[in-house]
């Protein structure tokens, strides 16, 4: 894909402003790129929670006002990812756009299960939601997490996402399933092995993508670790076509990439003597390779939404 012009790296910023957010249930982080934007998108991060300031100034230097929004595990907001209320992140996604957007829809932008939080967000939120990017997405709805720490097995028996009180309906984790371990780390794809789930049970479990409002843009390593990406974003091109919305998806999957071939400039150095504690997939030259593809194509895809006035219903 020829690159965006103007794209800034890692290494050419340009200026932004920064604003924290701490209002009732909503805490995060706004990057503004100093000249003023027309477009705007909710930053949601991976499992490890806490508020993803890095992402979403990246996508600031690039023209696109920001909001890095925390779901869990940063303070005053919940310390697992275990049934979030969808509402707290309504909340959130409003508060920005009446603040920054004049009331507008704006994009989300989610990595991991910040991915799949997008995909259920824009099932639910309808007209609120411009358009998504979905890293390392998920189709179906998955067992929430514990709180990060020295224990890899992070596993929750209950679902990572509610709605009106209710949990929605998630794939559990097997209990029978042992973690695997490479030279790497963890690997947690294990976890994540949809035939041990029977059909019925996924179609329960599976997100209504199809009731989103815009466009879709699916980013996949196919050599992830963590969680089968490319088959659940194949999932999710399947669902919008079998619904006609097949023109509304892209789904772009790169060879040799792991989990984190988009985040890895944003993740912290590993401790000299220290062994990772994950295994992601992927080698530094393929993820290299991916996100410097990866990242014009998502600000160029941001860069096209905007819309009417959100929704008052």
């Amino acid at each position: 894909m020829q690159q965006l012009t103007g794209f800034q790296s890692e290494t050419h910023s340009s200026p932004v402003r920064r604003t924290e957010i701490d209002a009732g249930g909503t805490v995060g982080v706004v990057f503004e790129p100093v000249g003023g934007s027309d477009h705007f998108a909710v930053m949601l991060g991976g499992s490890y929670g806490g508020i993803p300031e890095g992402p979403a100034r990246r996508l600031a230097e690039n023209g696109v006002c920001a909001f890095a929004l925390g779901y869990f595990g940063a303070p005053r907001l919940p310390p697992a990812l275990v049934e979030i209320p969808i509402e707290s992140l309504q909340q959130g996604i409003e508060l920005f756009s009446q603040r920054y957007a004049g009331g507008r829809a704006v994009g989300l932008m989610g990595f991991s299960k910040g991915a799949e939080l997008a995909l259920v967000l824009g099932a639910h939120l309808g007209g609120r939601i411009s358009r998504i990017v979905a890293v390392a997405p998920s189709h179906v709805v998955w067992f929430g997490l514990k709180p990060p720490g020295p224990d890899p097995d992070r596993r929750s028996t209950k679902s990572s996402w509610s709605l009106g009180g209710v949990p929605l309906p998630f794939l559990p984790c097997p209990p029978v399933v042992m973690p695997a371990f490479s030279e790497r780390g963890l690997r947690t794809d294990v976890f994540f092995d949809l035939s041990r789930h029977q059909p019925g049970d996924v179609d329960a479990a599976r997100i209504a993508v199809e009731r989103s409002a815009g466009p879709i843009l699916l980013l996949s390593g196919d050599d992830d670790h963590q969680w089968p990406a490319v088959p659940m974003a194949q999932e999710i091109v399947r669902r919008l076509a079998n619904h006609g919305r097949g023109d509304d998806v892209t789904s772009v999957t790169y060879p040799g990439a792991g989990h984190i071939f988009l985040m890895q400039d944003f993740m912290p150095a590993p401790k000299p003597g220290t062994v990772p504690l994950y295994d992601f997939g992927g080698s530094t030259e393929a993820d290299r390779a991916a996100g410097k593809d990866a990242w014009p194509r998502i600000v160029s895809f941001l860069h096209a939404s905007g819309g009417p006035a959100t929704p008052s219903s």
